[in-house]
Formats: C-alpha cells, structure tokens, sequence
C-alpha cells in the first residue's frame, strides 16, 4: 500500500486541520502558507509561512491522502520522505540536462510533503524556515488568492 516512509518535522504552530497548504513558486522562491489554530481550538489571527531555501521542485495533489506511510503523525508537522523516488527521478533527469549541475550546486536536497484537509503537496528543497505572520499581511502577499486561503 505505502511505499515510502515520510517522517515528521513538528512545526510550532497548529495547523488548522480543516484548511489547505497554499503555495506560492517561482524561480527563486518557494513558500507555503498554512492557516492557524490557536491553542484554543479557534481561528487564529496569523498565518505561518514556511520558507523553502532552494526550492528545486514542487507539486500538489487534490487527494486528501498521501502514498506515504506516516510512523508518528503530528497535530501540526512537515514531512520529510525517506530515500524519496521523486528526489531519486529528478536528481536522475537533471543530471541528464546538466551533467555538471553538482559542480556548481553543492546544496543537499529533500523532499517534503506538507498535508492539508483535502489535498498535499510536495516541495524539493535544502531546507526550510518557519514563521507567523499576521492574516493581514497574507492578504497583501496573496491578494488575488486570499477569500480561497481565508
């Protein structure tokens, strides 16, 4: 049934268990932004905002469920998988493209999948950082997307 192992990174918000990842990707930069949970159990007034250094790839799925199997589920969590296929494939093809890419892109990639209620997505990555940021503010970054997302 499940192929993979994805193994949980815990975030420090709460993620709103109803709601959908949004993601925002362009050459440069990959972010994610999740609606929050406060403690408890309401709509918070912020948002968290992960931030992907090195964004290489990234891809969603409308399916509620993941393929990956899941040891430890978190409440609020960002999921690394375990020796990834997809990391493998892409790692595979743009070596193909570019048979020197690892002279000039030393970076470590990994492949994280970040659940929603209805949907995950999936990000190649270096790493990532988390912050809150205030609704308001989501709604100046996203202004054509923020009735989808709020």
């Amino acid at each position: 049934m499940f192929k993979e192992i994805a193994v949980p990174i815990p975030l420090k918000v709460w993620q709103d268990p109803q709601g959908n990842p949004f993601l925002v990707d362009s050459e440069h930069r990959t972010v994610v932004y999740l609606r929050c949970w406060t403690d408890d159990c309401e709509p918070a007034d912020f948002a968290c905002e992960i931030s992907f250094q090195h964004g290489w790839a990234s891809r969603m799925t409308h399916i509620e469920f993941s393929p990956y199997k899941i040891n430890d589920p978190h409440r609020s969590a960002i999921y690394e998988v375990v020796n990834s296929s997809w990391l493998k494939e892409a790692t595979k093809r743009r070596k193909k493209c570019y048979p020197q890419w690892k002279s000039w892109d030393k970076n470590v990639y990994h492949h994280y999948v970040i659940e929603g209620h209805d949907c995950y997505l999936e990000v190649l990555a270096e790493n990532f950082t988390e912050k809150t940021i205030a609704l308001e503010t989501v709604k100046g970054i996203l202004p054509l997307f923020h009735q989808d997302f709020l």
